[in-house]
């Protein structure tokens, strides 16, 4: 004991900070506030991942959560061909003395549920005739319709597969020079008709997708010809068509 009194004061001084200072941090660093720091919505951040990189997070963005009825715009083009007797019946009926030609739409409807959406469709094709019934100029269907639509889509992870039907009305006007139109034996008609078919729809991007769809649209009471013997006076017509989405 003697020993310590003889050490210099500043000694001491110099041991007790070095006891104590470790321990005084410590409590001043617990006492201090923690830097805040932003909580996360994992949903949100998934939601805005797959708006900002759709193609490389494709895996991850394929399960996103349903964001509620959607409101969805299309467009599609491709082919169209008249038949009768069924949507692959190309050579009966008025389908065959016409030729397939180009079709078009565009659609608009809600997305109420992944598998359920309601549509309003305008649908467009041209089927010019042969020449054995119109000897005496160029005619051809110019056809034009609107119809209501239910789509019912089984939500798979990477493509959607849908079939859907509906009621419509067409306006088939057989057009080209007036004696043209004399001369053939094939007339204008317009009739309700249905519109039944199948096609898969793709992802792009949150609000894109591209697809391809095929469409029977039965005609009811149609008369494309006052002759009969050959049954051209009936038929439908069959699109295929390539389809473009965008979803809001």
């Amino acid at each position: 004991m003697h020993s310590f009194r003889t050490l210099p004061r500043f000694l001491l001084t110099l041991v007790a900070m070095g006891l104590f200072a470790p321990f005084a941090l410590a409590q001043d660093a617990a006492l201090s506030p923690a830097p805040s720091q932003e909580v996360k919505d994992p949903e949100h951040e998934q939601e805005r991942l797959c708006r900002d990189r759709w193609f490389g997070e494709y895996r991850r963005c394929r399960s996103r959560r349903w964001a509620g009825p959607m409101l969805v715009f299309g467009g599609d083009f491709g082919i169209s061909a008249m038949n009768e007797g069924g949507a692959i019946g190309f050579n009966n009926g008025v389908g065959s003395v016409t030729n397939a030609g180009p079709a078009w739409g565009a659609s608009v409807g809600v997305e109420v549920f992944r598998w359920l959406a309601f549509e309003a469709r305008y649908v467009g094709m041209y089927n010019s005739a042969q020449s054995s019934v119109s000897p005496t100029g160029s005619v051809g269907y110019f056809t034009t319709g609107g119809a209501a639509i239910i789509r019912f889509t089984a939500p798979l992870p990477y493509v959607h597969p849908y079939i859907f039907g509906g009621a419509g009305y067409y306006k088939n006007a057989l057009i080209g020079s007036s004696a043209a139109k004399a001369g053939s034996v094939l007339l204008s008609s317009s009739q309700p008709g249905v519109p039944l078919g199948l096609g898969v729809d793709v992802p792009l991007t949150w609000h894109v997708s591209v697809g391809v769809e095929a469409t029977y649209h039965f005609m009811i009471g149609e008369s494309f010809s006052d002759v009969t013997a050959n049954g051209i006076d009936g038929g439908d017509i069959t699109t295929f068509n390539g389809v473009m989405r965008f979803r809001l």
